[in-house]
Formats: structure tokens, sequence, C-alpha cells
């Protein structure tokens, strides 16, 4: 009898969560303070666009996570799992507790909901 066995690595993980964009989200590196917008958001990573190359893969960083302008999380580390030549670069969220992974959960799912709503309205107006 003939069988595989397949353990999932890293490349089948990729894309397994929704992902959105979130208007008015950014990170701040707390060591340096700056800034960067998200370019998109799912429960497990996010996406930034840094062109200077100041990232590199496999890195960790500490990061707070604000929304409209406002304090959203908190002491958040981030690992760099891939740095595109394009500028993307693509991170997953790395130790949260289970408040911030609650807040992230609740925060994706809202914008799962609206989104479903707006497909909802278009589909009316047709």
């Amino acid at each position: 009898m003939d069988f595989d066995v397949r353990m999932p690595n890293d490349d089948d993980q990729l894309r397994k969560a929704f992902r959105t964009r979130v208007p008015g989200l950014f990170i701040r590196i707390t060591d340096t303070g700056r800034e960067y917008q998200v370019k998109d958001l799912s429960a497990s990573g996010f996406a930034i666009l840094e062109e200077n190359r100041l990232f590199k893969e496999g890195q960790s960083f500490q990061f707070d996570l604000l929304l409209a302008k406002k304090l959203f999380l908190t002491q958040i580390t981030g690992k760099v799992m891939r740095v595109l030549d394009n500028g993307i670069v693509g991170c997953n969220f790395a130790g949260l507790d289970r408040r911030q992974e609650m807040k992230l959960d609740k925060l994706v799912l809202e914008v799962q909901k609206r989104l479903i709503e707006l497909r909802k309205a278009k589909k009316e107006e047709i």
C-alpha cells in the first residue's frame, strides 16, 4: 500500500488567513518611532511598504499599532517573513497575548462584515 504523508511547511501557510486593507492603520516601530501604513492585515500578520530596505527576513521588532492615529495595540512583536523587490515587507505577529489576539480578530472581523455589506448593497443596486 502506497501513501504520501506531507507535513505543512511555511509556504503552505501563506495567505490562509483572510487579508484585508484597513484604512488609517499604521505601525509605529518602538526603537525608531518610524511609522508605516499597513497595506494589508490578517489575524496572523500584515504587510507594509518600506522601499529603503531597512528590514531583513527573519528580523524581529517591536511596534505599536495605530488606528485612526490612536493607539490600538501596544508592545507587539513582529517577525519579517519576506522582503519583496517592490518594497513590500510581509510580517507575522509573534507572541501575541490573548487580549491582543482578540482585538486583532475583532478588527479583521469588523472589516469583513463591512465588505460583505458593501457587496450586498452593490448587488441590490444592479
